[in-house]
């Protein structure tokens, strides 16, 4: 599994806002769409809450009501164009994944323990859009 630490969350927010050249962000690729996503630790999170409004996408999961003491992890993660064309499949490990996918329309799924949550989003030039997502079993 890939994890980030806070100081390359913020590294990354540095380099999406111009601070740093592109290649110097430690961001994952799969397929053409840059993501990150949380691990565990508190400092991870608050750093990815810090610098999610640099990405298009933001994505946070939780079982039952969103909540900061009721974490979900290890969610399966499937983000479809608007043609069906899979851009991007990726493992969360905690609460927040972070997206930086371009202008369009989306269907997002999200599975925990078996249990699967699909939602689509239109994600505008410029803009930035946030999906909850909660596993209340």
């Amino acid at each position: 599994m890939k994890h980030t630490s806070a100081i390359g969350i913020v590294l990354c927010a540095a380099a999406l806002a111009g601070a740093f050249p592109a290649a110097a962000a430690p961001q994952w690729s799969d397929n053409s769409v840059a993501y990150l996503a949380s691990g565990r630790s508190r400092e991870d999170m608050a750093a990815m809450r810090h610098v999610a409004r640099y990405y298009p996408l933001e994505l946070e999961f939780a079982r039952g009501p969103i909540s900061p003491h009721r974490l979900a992890a290890d969610i399966d993660v499937m983000i479809r164009d608007g043609n069906g064309k899979l851009v991007l499949r990726a493992k969360a490990e905690g609460e927040l994944m972070l997206a930086n996918v371009p202008a369009g329309e989306y269907a997002v799924s999200a599975t925990y323990n078996g249990i699967a949550i699909m939602k689509n989003v239109t994600v505008e030039r410029g803009g930035h859009r946030k999906l909850s997502f909660a596993w209340t079993s």
